[in-house]
């Protein structure tokens, strides 16, 4: 039973089948936990998971009419996330569990992480935006962190399969949800703070206390606590959890004071050398991921198997393993030769990175195509038109998640930016409300030496708008341009 009860009725001295908060899921002698939500309350559900069969009911609110047990908590977020981990008998605690947090570069450090992983101790799972990849079955993400009872099950099925060893992407959201409380992680890392979910953190203030949650406030056992520090958030983040007792270990790409950094940094357009300094130690290492923020992702990636116990050799061989990430500075392959880039990034910092990354690897004019998702954050929209305008030749202004906005506003909000930055309409932008039709103009005015960024959705393959969702991936309608052309010719 839950800590947090605030009452009960009916006998609770009854046998549990499984867990579940989604009442289509729900099976013959389940708990039901009605979770609150943004848009709809769990509680509507409750009548359609006793009619699937639920045994008993756990609410934060009051209902009657209920024939099974009810037990009523005071947060049933909190309640889910306990009764899960003792429903599994706590799978993390046999588990050598890594989790990642931070605005940007979570992704990709999972991706090394768990190459890495791989190498030194032969299987390893990972947890993410991209996907949940258990290694015996692969799960579309449908959260960065899955809710508290799905992750718990993950695990336990990871430990059935005898996978020991897995990295998690743990965001904000699953941070002030309740979702990682009960998961006990032996590292812990935090790669930087920047302007992003303003809709859900009311400030600054509040975001940073969401990800600094995760090393003072879940109880994991002498979890080592990796921190990137090449961000003023980050130098913040290792100066308090040190002042707090923690084990903490530093990482940056340039300042020799931190635990973990590099040296002789050769970057080429698709690769870097570099390496791995820490202690006394020098390690030679390489990435086919380029730009200088994958090098600092690699030195997190680096430094966190290393507090899991990887050795040196499994660590460098793990970092040169990874070919690419999934939406991550994808490059999509043609004959015109255009340097065709899809990427995720869809916060000012994310996309200034990559298009500073490929600003040296292109020989004529970057054309940048992006927009803003809706019913996210207001602020940064402005401020992504100015990165956009700032670092590149010709700007492509469109939709992306409008979800339930208007995508003509979320537009006139990017162009704000866009105008404060070049007022005197001095480079090439253009707005395209239909984001295919935006895509097939960047690359039909692209010649070969020119740079496409196509910025926001990445491995995306939705589009998501108020009242359905349809198929789209950049990466996709980027290859049917070019395969047309190629029809045509």
């Amino acid at each position: 039973m839950p800590t947090n009860i605030v009452s009960t009725t009916g006998v609770l001295d009854i046998e549990i089948t499984g867990i579940a908060f989604d009442s289509r899921k729900v099976s013959k002698g389940n708990l039901f936990v009605a979770l609150p939500g943004q848009h709809i309350d769990g509680c509507a559900f409750i009548f359609d998971a006793l009619e699937r069969g639920a045994a008993a009911i756990m609410i934060e609110g009051t209902r009657k009419n209920i024939e099974v047990p009810v037990i009523k908590v005071s947060n049933a977020r909190q309640a889910l996330s306990e009764v899960s981990a003792k429903y599994y008998d706590n799978p993390s605690e046999k588990l050598k569990l890594l989790g990642i947090t931070g605005t940007k570069g979570k992704t990709t450090i999972t991706y090394l992480i768990q190459s890495i992983l791989k190498k030194a101790f032969g299987h390893a799972f990972r947890i993410g935006t991209v996907e949940y990849d258990m290694e015996y079955e692969k799960i579309p993400a449908s959260n960065t962190t899955p809710e508290s009872q799905i992750l718990q099950a993950l695990l336990d099925q990871a430990l059935r399969n005898g996978i020991k060893h897995g990295v998690l992407e743990v965001s904000s959201h699953a941070l002030k949800t309740w979702r990682v409380e009960h998961i006990n992680f032996v590292v812990a890392g935090f790669t930087n703070l920047s302007l992003e979910h303003t809709e859900f953190h009311p400030d600054m203030s509040d975001y940073f206390s969401a990800k600094k949650r995760f090393f003072t406030e879940i109880a994991s056992s002498g979890k080592t606590c990796i921190i990137g520090i090449d961000n003023e958030y980050g130098q913040r983040m290792a100066l308090e959890c040190r002042a707090v007792g923690l084990d903490v270990q530093t990482v940056s790409v340039h300042d020799h004071s931190a635990d973990f950094y590099c040296e002789n940094l050769k970057m080429t357009g698709t690769s870097s050398d570099f390496f791995i300094c820490n202690g006394s130690e020098k390690h030679p290492c390489n990435t086919h991921l380029p730009g200088e923020y994958n090098v600092f992702n690699a030195l997190m990636a680096a430094a966190m198997a290393r507090a899991a116990g990887a050795d040196w050799n499994s660590v460098c061989v793990g970092l040169h393993a990874v070919k690419n990430v999934p939406g991550r500075l994808e490059s999509i392959a043609n004959e015109q030769g255009v340097n065709v880039i899809v990427d995720y990034a869809h916060s000012p910092d994310a996309l200034e990175n990559v298009l500073k990354t490929v600003r040296p690897l292109t020989r004529k004019k970057v054309i940048t195509v992006f927009g803003c998702g809706g019913n996210r954050s207001h602020e940064k929209r402005p401020v992504m038109g100015k990165v956009a305008l700032r670092h590149s030749d010709v700007v492509i202004v469109t939709s992306d998640n409008p979800r339930k906005e208007e995508p003509e506003v979320i537009i006139e909000e990017i162009m704000a930016g866009i105008k404060s930055e070049a007022p005197d309409g001095s480079k090439t932008v253009l707005q395209e409300l239909d984001r295919r039709v935006a895509i097939f103009k960047a690359l039909k005015m692209a010649e070969a030496g020119d740079t496409v960024v196509i910025a926001g959705k990445g491995h995306e393959t939705g589009q998501y708008f108020a009242d359905r969702t349809i198929p789209f991936d950049d990466r996709e309608v980027a290859r049917s341009f070019f395969r047309k052309n190629e029809d045509e010719n």
